[in-house]
């Protein structure tokens, strides 16, 4: 009899240029789940979610819940658009229509946080802030067992253009 290892989350290739990022405080990362991270203009990080329109990065924790101070936890963030990174995806059959597949390789969706769990919402792409770079179907819409290889979209990057 064999034991299943759990889905490890996170990179898992690609390049992994990095920057220590101070996070918000106590924000909430789960290692099974992605990490992908926007700042909140302050110079921190915070876990990004619906309705977030670029992406500072993918930082690197297990589970953790962040110091109540501003800035005191700090963390590697990944922002090398080479970088490939295992995400689950939500798929429910209700809200979130769209299980993985081959046809969606390439296409760029967004990020949903549901009880602190970063996943890759194949159902929509108004914020464009992954790239579907490969993939395992959900095996049925309760196991929450589907998983994405995604990058972060180029379009997704954080840019400030004053001088």
């Amino acid at each position: 009899m064999s034991i299943r290892k759990p889905l490890e989350f996170g990179w898992v290739r690609g390049g992994k240029s990095s920057f220590p990022l101070p996070m918000g405080a106590s924000e909430v990362l789960k290692a099974a789940s992605g990490r992908f991270v926007v700042t909140d203009g302050s110079g921190r990080g915070e876990v990004a979610g619906d309705g977030d329109t670029t992406l500072l990065g993918f930082v690197e924790s297990g589970d953790l819940t962040c110091s109540a101070t501003e800035g005191r936890t700090v963390l590697n963030c990944i922002d090398d658009l080479t970088a490939v990174f295992r995400v689950p995806l939500r798929y429910d059959g209700s809200t979130y229509t769209v299980n993985y597949s081959t046809a969606l390789l390439g296409k760029t969706r967004d990020l949903i946080v549901i009880s602190d769990v970063q996943y890759v919402n194949l159902t929509t792409y108004d914020d464009d802030l992954v790239v579907i770079v490969g993939g395992q179907a959900a095996s049925s819409a309760t196991a929450n067992d589907g998983f994405v290889y995604v990058r972060i979209a180029q379009s997704a990057v954080a840019s400030d253009s004053a001088s």
